[in-house]
């Protein structure tokens, strides 16, 4: 079968089965099985190609990261951190806090993200009279923002080796997206929070100090920025500054046996563990069936434009991906006739790394979302809506630099 068919249907199987209510885990692994088969893998590939992936470091790394991340919240939680944040938070503005916690969460490069900063803005969310959807949104949104142009994002940095481009350059290239994309969010927040007044009864008088509320602020979020430290100071990695902080928080925490055998549950939870293990599945397959490539043959052979190809080409792998780097790694090298080696087209660069950034925000195996709408109790396809009118929306400003320039 084509390939390309091969892939819609598979992403068609994913989709079909999350309708079902079935967890996103199993959905994914089923369009991973379907791609297979499909694509004429045979079974002694596909079990192999299962077994590496079960077996990969980067697999296990992801699960790691994610179930600390689970349980890391879950413990703030039962501690009574979570609430005083909110609190903290609300005195520097309670909609403001609702952007700059997922902003400065998005400054670390983690996967699951989203989670972190859903855990900070939980109780804001339900103050703001936010529905599950809209929270879940906004909070993967500004979650995102910085890595259109955030130097240490390994998106951000092959995307210069690629293109043989300083990371300065590459930044300098990119960073409108940022601004862009913020703005973006921010509209549509205004056209939520229209019609939605505070709850009166849940109005803190903003009457604390600078110092109060700095002090309030370091006491609430130390375990997240003992993981930003980890990682960004001490350059360790985060499967292991993750659980670090978790076991750091129950050590100092005074946790009753039963509140830690509920932070392990939660953390442990098999359709957690076994969401990387199904995601990094399909990306095995997607990379073993050599996707990209011939997608780009097929496009060349059809004589599509070079906005199409530029666009759609990091759409596909972004989108059954849900990883940044991936389909930099994976398309850009096919693009490099398109867009340039050491003198490059920009408006192109913007065009192919949006186009790239739009499939990865729309992917269901992308992590940061399904794990987001899970925490907020959030339904899929309302918050989908979201995204997809906010993606397209960067789109089209894409679009229109790339015309421009």
């Amino acid at each position: 079968m084509n390939t390309l068919a091969a892939l819609l249907l598979s992403i068609v199987a994913v989709f079909i089965t999350l309708k079902l209510k079935l967890h996103v885990s199993i959905a994914i692994f089923v369009g991973a099985i379907v791609l297979a088969v499909l694509s004429s893998i045979n079974l002694n590939e596909l079990l192999l190609l299962l077994l590496k992936t079960s077996l990969s470091i980067e697999t296990w790394r992801l699960v790691i990261i994610i179930s600390s991340a689970i349980g890391l919240g879950v413990a703030m939680d039962l501690k009574g951190l979570l609430g005083k944040l909110a609190e903290t938070l609300e005195n520097i503005g309670t909609r403001t806090a609702l952007y700059i916690a997922p902003a400065l969460i998005g400054l670390v490069p983690m996967p699951a993200g989203a989670v972190v900063s859903a855990s900070m803005v939980k109780d804001i969310a339900r103050k703001t009279n936010l529905t599950p959807e809209e929270a879940a949104f906004l909070n993967y949104w500004f979650r995102h923002i910085i890595e259109y142009s955030w130097p240490i994002y390994q998106g951000i940095i092959l995307t210069g080796i690629v293109f043989s481009i300083s990371i300065v350059d590459t930044v300098k290239t990119l960073c409108p997206m940022t601004a862009i994309n913020a703005l973006i969010g921010l509209a549509i927040s205004y056209y939520i929070f229209k019609k939605k007044p505070l709850k009166k009864k849940f109005i803190v008088k903003k009457n604390s100090s600078l110092k109060q509320i700095l002090e309030k602020f370091t006491y609430s979020t130390w375990p997240i920025f003992l993981i930003i430290a980890l990682i960004l100071v001490l350059k360790i990695d985060a499967s292991i500054a993750f659980p670090t902080s978790l076991i750091m928080l129950i050590i100092t925490g005074d946790f009753k046996a039963s509140d830690v055998t509920k932070i392990l549950r939660k953390a442990l939870d098999p359709k957690i563990v076994f969401l990387p293990i199904a995601t990094m599945f399909y990306k095995a397959i997607v990379e073993h069936t050599n996707l990209a490539y011939q997608i780009f043959n097929l496009l060349l052979e059809s004589r599509i434009p070079e906005y199409f190809i530029l666009s759609i080409l990091p759409f596909i792998v972004g989108f059954t991906t849900g990883i940044s780097f991936a389909f930099v790694g994976i398309t850009f090298p096919l693009l490099v006739p398109i867009i340039g080696q050491g003198s490059i087209d920009s408006g192109a660069l913007i065009l192919s790394y949006v186009s790239g950034m739009a499939g990865v925000l729309l992917s269901p195996m992308h992590l940061c979302l399904v794990l987001s709408i899970d925490y907020f109790g959030a339904k899929l396809p309302e918050t989908y809506n979201l995204v997809l009118f906010a993606v397209l929306a960067s789109m089209v400003s894409a679009f229109t630099i790339h015309l421009s320039l």
